[in-house]
C-alpha cells in the first residue's frame, strides 16, 4: 500500500513528494539528484504561502513517527530551503533535525552506500548550520529553545554542536542592544557548554557585553536580573549575570530597585528564597557609587516590626548584613544595632523566647568597634523616643531641647562617633523625628571632616537621608557655627529676574524682603506654611466632624494652630543658637475661651494683635470674624449656602470694618479655609438675595486661604481696628467673641 500525501503539502509540491515517499532507499540515492532540481525548480517559482506550508508540513514530518527512507532522505538533504524562518521556531529543531539525519545516514550505509552516507553527513551538516544561523538571526531570543538538548563547546568564534553543526557568533550577533538578547541566550547555555569551551564563551560573552552601550542596554538588563533574583531557583543566575555584565555592579538604580523589592517582600512575607537572593544580590553591588550593604538595611530601616507578619524575614536580613559587615563602617554598625533593637523590642512583645539571647549574639559581634557603650546608647534611645513621635505621647519641646544636648554631649566626643551618628540620624530617623535629627545632627558638625561627611551624604542610596542631607548643607553654607562669613555660592547665569533675585538671595548679597514689614520671605514662608499645615488637616477632616458643634471645631483649629507656631518658635531659636544668631521674631499666641454659652448668632473669634517693634511700630489692634461651617443635605451632598444670618453681620459692620468671615468646609479644590471680608460677604448675599447664608460657590470665589490671611493681612498689620473701645468689646459680656486670640509679636 503507497504511503499517503499529507493534505499539508502545497498542491504544486504533492506530486513530488508522492515520488519521495515511494521510493525505496536504493531507488532514493539514485533519484535524489532528480528530486533536488525538481524541489529548486518549485523553490523558483513558489509564493510565499506556499513555502509557508510547506514548511510547517516539512516539520511536521520531522517530528518523531515512522518515515520512508526516501522521505528521510528528502527532508534532510532540501532542509535548508524548507525550513525559513518565516514563523517562531519550533523548539527541538536541531536535535530533531539530528535524529533525522542520522536515520537517513544509517539507511543508505544498511544499503551498502557509504560513501553517498559520508557525502550526505558533510552537505547535511552545512545544511543545518545554514538552517540554525537563519533562525538565530530572526530570533536570537530562540537560542535555547532551539538547540536543546544537544551538546556543545565553543572554540573562541563558533558554537559547535554535536562536533558537527556550527554556527558564527559574529554573523548572528546584532549591533548594541540587539545583541543582549543573544548574549544572555548565550549566558542560559553555560552550564551545558563542554568544561574546554566554557571559559572562551564566558569571555566571549564578556568582551561583547562590554561593546554593548550601558544606557541603551540597562533596561533591558535589569528586567532579566530581577527576574532572576525574584525567582526562587535564580541565586546562581545572579551572580553569573553579574559576572557578564560587571558594570552591573555600579548600577544605582538597580541597587535602590534590589532595596525596595527586599523591603517590600520583608513586609509582605514572601518566599523566604526571594529574601536570600535580593540579600545575596544587594552584597554585589560593591563598587562606587553604589553601596548594597546599606541597600539591604534601608529595606528594614522603615519597616514596621510591630506590624510584620513574620520577624524571620528581618532576622535573615540582620544576620546577613552581620555577616558581610566592613570593620570600618561605625554608621552601619550603629544602624544595625538599632535595628536589633527594634526587632527585640518587638520579639518581646511577641513572646519569642530566644529574644534576649539573639540581642546579646548580635552585640557581641560588634563590641570591637570604637565607642561600642556609646553606639548601644544611641541605638537604644532612638528605639525609645522616636516612636513617641507618631503616639499622642509625643515628647515636649523641653525634653526634645535635653536629648538633643546629651546627644552632643556623648557622640561629640570623638571623631568616629559623630561620623557614625550624622549618618544614622540623616539616615534612620522616621518622618515625624525628621526635624529633631536634623537639629541633633547639625550639632554634631563641629569640623570641616564633618562637614565633609554632609557633603557625601548628598550621595547616600537613601533618597531620605540625600534630602535630609541638602537640608544641612544649604545651612552649613549660608555659614552657620563657623564663625566665619558665608562661604560664596558657585556662580550661575539666571535666566529670569526671579531667578536673579534669587539667586542674590542665596549668595546673601541681597536679601529677598517679603510681603510683609518682618521683611523675611523665608520667615513668612514658615509661618504660613505652620499654619496651612492645620488648616489642611481641617478642612481634609471636615467630611467626619462637620457634625459636631463649630466651637468644637473652632477650638481644635485654634489649638492646633497655637501647637505649630509654638513648634517652630521653639526649633527656630534652637536652630539660631547654634549658629550664634538671635531669633528675628518673638511670636506669642494665646487663646481664650468664654465661659458663656454660644449666642444664637454663632460662634465668633477675635484676634488681638500686639506689636511692639523698637524704632518701627507699637500697635494694638482687633480683627472680629465670626465662623460658619458647611454641612450636608445628604451622604456626600453638600448643601449650596454657608449659613450665616444677616442680621448678625449687620450688627457686627455697625461697630468695626475690620470684620471678616471665616467658613470652615471641606477639600474642594484645596485643603484649605475660607477666609472672606465681612462686608463682600454681605453683599454677596445682597447680590443673591439670601437671607440665611453666604452661596458656597460665590464665597469660594472671593476667598483666600486662612495662613496667607491670618500672615499676611493680620500679622502684617494690613487689617485690624486699633480703636480701645474696639478692642475692650471683644472680650466684653454680650459684645465679646466665644474665642480670643491674642498675638503677641516683638
Amino acid at each position: 500500500m503507497q504511503p499517503s500525501v499529507e493534505a499539508g503539502w502545497p498542491e504544486s509540491l504533492q506530486p513530488l513528494y508522492a515520488q519521495v515517499a515511494e521510493a525505496v532507499p536504493q531507488e532514493a540515492v539514485a533519484a535524489s539528484a532528480g528530486w533536488r532540481d525538481t524541489f529548486a525548480h518549485w523553490v523558483r517559482g513558489a509564493s510565499l504561502e506556499e513555502r509557508t506550508r510547506a514548511q510547517a508540513a516539512a516539520w511536521e514530518r520531522l517530528s518523531p513517527g515512522e518515515r520512508t527512507p526516501g522521505e528521510v532522505l528528502f527532508l534532510v538533504s532540501t532542509c535548508s530551503e524548507l525550513l525559513w524562518p518565516y514563523a517562531e521556531p519550533p523548539p527541538g529543531l536541531l536535535r530533531q533535525l539530528l535524529a533525522r539525519q542520522r536515520d537517513a545516514v544509517a539507511a543508505l550505509r544498511d544499503a551498502g552506500e557509504a560513501e553517498v552516507a559520508d557525502r550526505l553527513q558533510k552537505e547535511t551538516d552545512a545544511a543545518l548550520s545554514t538552517v540554525l544561523t537563519r533562525y538565530l538571526k530572526r530570533h536570537p531570543d530562540a537560542l535555547l529553545a532551539l538547540v536543546r538538548g544537544v551538546p556543545c563547546t565553543f572554540d573562541g568564534r563558533a558554537l559547535r554542536f554535536q562536533d558537527a553543526v556550527d554556527v558564527d557568533l559574529k554573523q548572528v550577533l546584532g549591533a548594541g542592544p540587539k545583541s543582549v538578547g543573544l548574549l544572555e541566550q548565550l549566558r542560559a547555555l553555560l552550564p551545558d557548554t563542554r568544561e574546554e569551551g566554557r571559559d572562551r564563551l564566558a569571555e566571549f560573552i564578556r568582551t561583547r557585553a562590554a561593546r554593548v552601550p550601558w544606557r541603551e542596554a540597562s533596561e533591558v538588563l535589569g528586567e532579566r536580573l530581577f527576574a532572576l533574583a525574584t525567582s526562587p531557583d535564580g541565586r546562581g543566575g545572579m551572580r553569573g549575570f553579574l559576572a557578564c555584565y560587571p558594570n552591573g555592579r555600579k548600577e544605582p538604580d538597580w541597587c535602590s530597585r534590589a532595596g525596595l523589592l527586599l523591603a517590600r517582600t520583608v513586609e509582605v512575607g514572601g518566599p523566604p528564597a526571594v529574601v536570600e537572593n535580593l540579600c545575596d544580590l544587594l552584597t554585589l553591588f560593591d563598587s562606587p557609587p553604589v553601596d548594597g550593604l546599606r541597600g539591604a538595611l534601608g529595606a528594614l530601616v522603615q519597616s514596621d516590626f510591630e506590624a510584620a507578619a513574620d520577624l524571620g524575614h528581618a532576622r535573615f536580613v540582620l544576620d546577613h548584613c552581620l555577616g558581610t559587615m566592613r570593620k570600618n563602617e561605625p554608621a552601619l554598625a550603629l544602624a544595625l544595632l538599632w535595628l536589633e533593637e527594634r526587632l527585640f523590642r518587638a520579639a518581646v512583645r511577641r513572646g519569642v523566647p530566644e529574644a534576649f539571647e539573639r540581642r546579646t549574639r548580635a552585640r557581641a559581634k560588634l563590641e570591637s568597634f570604637p565607642g561600642f557603650a556609646h553606639l548601644v546608647w544611641l541605638a537604644e534611645e532612638c528605639a525609645e523616643v522616636w516612636p513617641r513621635f507618631r503616639s499622642p505621647a509625643r515628647p515636649g519641646l523641653d525634653g526634645l531641647v535635653a536629648w538633643r544636648g546629651e546627644v552632643a554631649q556623648r557622640m561629640g566626643k570623638k571623631p568616629v562617633l559623630r561620623k557614625a551618628a550624622i549618618e544614622f540620624l540623616l539616615w534612620c530617623a522616621p518622618d515625624e523625628a525628621s526635624s529633631e535629627a536634623e537639629l541633633a545632627a547639625l550639632a554634631l558638625v563641629r569640623t570641616a571632616t564633618d562637614r565633609r561627611l554632609v557633603r557625601r551624604m548628598l550621595e547616600h542610596p537613601s533618597p531620605k537621608a540625600r534630602f535630609r542631607a541638602r537640608s544641612l548643607q544649604s545651612w552649613l553654607q549660608a555659614g552657620a557655627g563657623q564663625g566665619t562669613t558665608p562661604a560664596p555660592v558657585e556662580p550661575s547665569e539666571p535666566a529670569t529676574l526671579t531667578a536673579s533675585l534669587r539667586h542674590l538671595h542665596a549668595t546673601r548679597a541681597v536679601p529677598v524682603g517679603g510681603r510683609t514689614w518682618l521683611r523675611d520671605r523665608d520667615l513668612e514662608d514658615l509661618l504660613v506654611g505652620a499654619v496651612g499645615r492645620v488648616e489642611a488637616d481641617v478642612a481634609s477632616r471636615h467630611p467626619e466632624r462637620f457634625r459636631e458643634e463649630t466651637s468644637e471645631l473652632v477650638a481644635g483649629l485654634l489649638e492646633g494652630v497655637r501647637s505649630e507656631l509654638e513648634r517652630i518658635q521653639a526649633d527656630l531659636g534652637s536652630l539660631l543658637a547654634q549658629g550664634g544668631r538671635a531669633s528675628p521674631l518673638s511670636l506669642a499666641m494665646t487663646v481664650q475661651r468664654a465661659p458663656t454659652v454660644p449666642r444664637d448668632g454663632g460662634v465668633e473669634v477675635a484676634f488681638v494683635v500686639s506689636v511692639e517693634r523698637e524704632g518701627f511700630v507699637r500697635t494694638r489692634r482687633v480683627v472680629r470674624v465670626p465662623v460658619a461651617k458647611l454641612e450636608q443635605r445628604g451622604e456626600g451632598q453638600w448643601l449650596p449656602t454657608l449659613r450665616l444670618g444677616r442680621e448678625r453681620l449687620d450688627a457686627l459692620l455697625t461697630r468695626t470694618e475690620a470684620a471678616f468671615c471665616l467658613f470652615l468646609v471641606p477639600a474642594f479644590v484645596r485643603a484649605e479655609c475660607w477666609v472672606v471680608p465681612a462686608r463682600l460677604a454681605r453683599a454677596l448675599m445682597e447680590t443673591q438675595g439670601a437671607l440665611s447664608g453666604v452661596p458656597r460657590e460665590a464665597a469660594q470665589g472671593v476667598s483666600r486661604p486662612l495662613a496667607q490671611w491670618l500672615v499676611y493681612d493680620v500679622l502684617g498689620l494690613w487689617v485690624g481696628d486699633e480703636r480701645p473701645d474696639v478692642v475692650d468689646a471683644a472680650r466684653a459680656g454680650d459684645t465679646g467673641a466665644d474665642f480670643v486670640v491674642d498675638l503677641i509679636v516683638r
